[in-house]
């Protein structure tokens, strides 16, 4: 009943640019399965939404820097990987909003996700190791 009182407010989506991002794999699981799945429904009713991948990624050192207490340790030192949700669309803050909004009904708000907007040459690298959780048009499938 009270759940939001244990999930801190989600900071608003501020732009950064990418540099140096490796595409490591895709992320599965339980929980991710569910992000998945609510995020392909109403990625379903947005024609700008091709598709959309959701990878674990090495940020560079220099990438965009979060508190202490997240994965990179106390001394920002840590391995700087994430997860991120890369979208095949026109760059929209709509978007984004969607995807934190889902995101917040299912993971801690001590958690985060970061949204990509792909470029094509970025969505051949991301094909390496994972395939898209949704497709415009396709049905989508047990896992994704």
């Amino acid at each position: 009943m009270f759940d939001f009182l244990g999930r801190r407010r989600e900071p608003k989506p501020k732009e950064w640019r990418t540099g140096g991002v490796s595409f490591l794999a895709e992320q599965i699981g339980p929980a991710e399965d569910q992000f998945k799945s609510a995020l392909s429904r109403r990625f379903a009713s947005d024609a700008r939404i091709r598709r959309a991948y959701l990878v674990r990624v090495a940020y560079p050192k220099s990438g965009p820097q979060r508190a202490k207490v997240e994965n990179r340790g106390p001394d920002s030192s840590g391995a700087p990987v994430e997860v991120l949700l890369c979208v095949v669309a026109p760059e929209d803050l709509a978007i984004v909003e969607i995807v934190a909004e889902e995101f917040q009904k299912l993971f801690h708000g001590s958690q985060h996700v970061d949204t990509l907007f792909l470029t094509d040459a970025q969505e051949r690298e991301v094909a390496k190791v994972a395939r898209p959780f949704y497709a415009a048009g396709e049905t989508p499938t047990a896992s994704g």
